[in-house]
């Protein structure tokens, strides 16, 4: 009985998710299809002698179109700019031992992940923000093996509290681009390394301008773009010491330029899009049209930020919210 009903429930669970691509991709929904089809990929899914391989064989993770877009602009598993070369060379910047435990705040997907832990033979601990690309990272893990020594973790860059001087070192990508509030992350990178660790930061920096609505459009979260002088008071302010601040503009615009470049050919092989993939792509060029316009025109930077926590450090207070002495009303 049991069985029969977890066989109810993934026939349920794939009629909803079949009602809900046909709606997002605005065609009607035909129930006896898409029972159909789930039928025969029953018929097709190799007997396992693990409930759990089996599961996993029937539902295969599907990537959501916007997630296939940037695959196609960014290369595969990658949400953004980069290459597996620079990734490789981040746990040498931070200096870890190769049993050191790394924190990695960020990566998007597990292309930089696999990157890094390709350098890095030991425990890596991963803390994303970003709900659309989460379960794609914890599959990528999964389909390059990695989670026997990589876990990854959703949080909220705003109130999550680390466990203290847990990190030989820290990568944190972007994150002080969308956070809320920096001086709470900067207090917990401090927190969470041990003594004598080292962090590197790598976000955008820039004054606000309107153009910046417009450049990060098809961002996953609204952009949080601070003054460099800001980003630095910020590690300051939360006993950091600054050991290296890099521009990294130059080589983020050669970067993604070369993406858009390879654009044509990477269509061309990729055949007809489905509607909402090319929609998607279409959003993501537009945005990054005003963006490179800004990086080029240095109204926006790329730095790359290496911080290392005193051995000597005390416990940092926990910073108080922007308006926690403002007054009421």
């Amino acid at each position: 009985m049991a069985a029969l009903n977890a066989l109810f429930d993934k026939r349920r669970i794939a009629l909803t998710r079949a009602k809900l691509r046909a709606w997002w991709d605005g065609e009607d929904f035909n129930e006896e299809a898409a029972l159909a089809a789930f039928e025969a990929a029953l018929a097709a899914a190799p007997v396992a002698n693990d409930a759990e391989d089996a599961d996993d064989e029937l539902f295969d993770y599907e990537m959501p179109a916007r997630l296939e877009a940037l695959a196609i602009l960014w290369g595969a598993d990658r949400c953004r700019p980069g290459d597996a070369t620079a990734d490789k060379l981040e746990p040498a910047r931070i200096g870890l031992a190769p049993d050191g435990l790394l924190a990695v705040l960020g990566p998007g997907l597990v292309g930089p992940m696999a990157a890094v832990a390709a350098a890095h033979p030991g425990k890596i601990e991963v803390f994303e923000w970003r709900e659309e690309t989460f379960e794609a990272l914890k599959y990528g893990l999964k389909q390059a093996k990695l989670t026997d020594r990589i876990t990854a973790s959703r949080i909220d860059l705003e109130a999550h509290v680390f466990t203290p001087n847990s990190y030989d070192g820290l990568l944190s990508i972007d994150d002080f681009a969308y956070c809320g509030y920096p001086p709470h992350l900067a207090q917990q990178i401090m927190k969470c390394l041990k003594p004598g660790a080292c962090a590197v930061v790598e976000c955008y920096v820039g004054l606000k301008t309107p153009e910046l609505a417009t450049a990060f459009a098809s961002s996953f979260a609204e952009p949080q773009i601070r003054a460099h002088g800001d980003i630095l008071q910020f590690f300051v302010d939360a006993g950091l010491a600054l050991e290296a601040d890099e521009d990294m503009t130059d080589d983020f615009l050669f970067t993604a330029r070369a993406a858009f470049k390879q654009l044509g050919e990477k269509l061309a092989a990729a055949g007809a899009l489905e509607v909402p993939v090319a929609r998607e792509l279409a959003w993501e060029a537009e945005a990054w049209r005003m963006r490179l316009q800004l990086l080029a025109t240095r109204r926006l930077e790329r730095r790359r930020f290496t911080l290392r926590k005193p051995a000597d450090a005390a416990p940092a207070a926990s910073p108080q919210p922007e308006n926690a002495n403002a007054p009421a009303g």
